[in-house]
């Protein structure tokens, strides 16, 4: 082999060396892609994860519905927050504040900050007869109007006052 062919073959070796990795650029727009999608996806995997934890409130709620339910099948329309003391009590969890039954039988969601922002964190369930329509009409189960209640909830409530992008499809008011 002659001096000349085998500089040539060198030289060939050493520009396989150098294009076997990637360059500074590369790397930074790799780098940068990543942090696009991160910058997109991180705001939609907690709003996820919020809206995971308004629904653990809202089965958590289940109780109070049944004990207002029975409250007004036995008594008729009275202040269910008082009628229903007794029969149902709540202990906060991680995501849940608070959950009570107001005097009209209308049930108050109150989620932890972790979940929705201090005053943006509360959901109502109210009594309706109407619960598929887009904004029902709430049934006060204190007054005697309330006597024709046929046992609907309804998340739709103009008391809410979570952020929309939180609430359950089922729960959003289309406008």
């Amino acid at each position: 082999m002659s001096k000349q062919s085998h500089a040539a073959s060198q030289t060939q070796q050493d520009k396989k060396q150098h294009e076997s990795g990637f360059t500074l650029i590369e790397v930074m727009v790799v780098v940068a892609i990543i942090g696009i999608l991160v910058a997109v996806a991180v705001p939609q995997y907690q709003d996820y994860i919020a809206r995971s934890r308004i629904v653990e409130g809202m089965n958590l709620s289940s109780s109070a519905k049944l004990a207002v339910t029975e409250s007004f099948a036995s008594r008729g329309t009275v202040a269910m927050d008082d009628a229903t003391s007794g029969s149902f009590t709540f202990v906060p969890t991680r995501s849940v504040k608070l959950i009570e039954i107001t005097p009209s039988g209308a049930i108050a969601i109150d989620y932890q900050n972790n979940v929705a922002p201090e005053g943006k964190n509360t959901l109502h369930l109210i009594p309706t007869n109407n619960p598929d329509v887009n904004i029902p009409k709430p049934i006060d189960l204190s007054k005697p109007e309330g006597s024709t209640w046929a046992g609907g909830w309804s998340c739709r409530s103009a008391e809410t006052n979570l952020l929309p992008q939180l609430l359950p499809s089922e729960c959003r008011i289309t406008k």
